[in-house]
């Protein structure tokens, strides 16, 4: 699957970032309901139609996680690839989270060929997204066809 397929086609195909990162947290020993949940909104489970004004006004990451008296709210990915509008999202769940140091807002990415999955909390997102060597471009359009920026994350 490449970013260039259109929206129906990437529908179509399973979400292996998410599927390995239920296995990840299950693998850890943790449950499902009361260590962790997804709570993000998924096209490819929820097909409501206008999803995507949904997902464009609420802000919720893909999954919390509750670790060692630890909150985790965690987008998931399977690409280097973020968008700008997933990285707006978790810039402002750290702003709210900043208040307590219990929560932690981040990345958990399983890029192919990693053993294991990488946390990127948002400081190093940050990094990553404002440093001026970090490639980027308008790989795909939003449901209004404009360009939606994403940045290559050198990771």
């Amino acid at each position: 699957m490449r970013y260039t397929n259109t929206y129906a086609e990437r529908q179509d195909v399973p979400d292996v970032a998410d599927i390995k990162m239920q296995k990840y947290l299950k693998h850890k020993g943790l449950k499902e309901y009361k260590d962790w949940l997804k709570i993000g909104t998924d096209p490819k489970e929820n097909k409501l139609n206008y999803f995507w004004l949904v997902t464009a006004v609420i802000n919720i990451p893909d999954y919390c996680v509750v670790v060692n008296k630890k909150v985790y709210l965690v987008e998931v990915k399977g690409t280097k690839r973020i968008k700008e509008s997933d990285y707006i999202k978790l810039e402002e769940l750290h702003r709210k989270a900043k208040p307590y140091d219990e929560v932690f807002v981040g990345i958990m990415y399983f890029g192919t060929g990693l053993k294991k999955p990488m946390w990127i909390p948002f400081s190093a997102l940050k990094g990553m997204w404002e440093d001026k060597n970090t490639i980027w471009g308008y790989y795909e359009k939003d449901f209004l066809g404009n360009p939606k920026l994403y940045k290559i994350l050198p990771i």
